[in-house]
């Protein structure tokens, strides 16, 4: 269902429509899944070659790693 909504924002954005910004944050233990929805929506904006509209953040420099992002401190500029 999240990845409709994604997929949704993203398809309104590449029409030229203005739909507000939107942000995800996905929870869970290690080995939920994370870093494969991550790598689902990646594809999806890969495909429609608007990687550049996405930001990945994770909490920690490893789990950033796993999914080609940023730590989130990096992200907001807080350290």
């Amino acid at each position: 269902m999240k990845h409709l909504i994604i997929k949704w924002n993203l398809d309104q954005t590449l029409k030229g429509l203005s739909p507000p910004p939107l942000r995800m944050v996905l929870y869970g233990e290690g080995g939920a899944g994370k870093s494969r929805a991550v790598q689902t929506v990646t594809d999806t904006f890969e495909a429609r070659g608007s990687k550049h509209l996405l930001s990945k953040a994770a909490y920690t420099g490893v789990a950033a790693s796993l999914i080609s992002g940023k730590t989130t401190h990096v992200i907001t500029g807080t350290s």
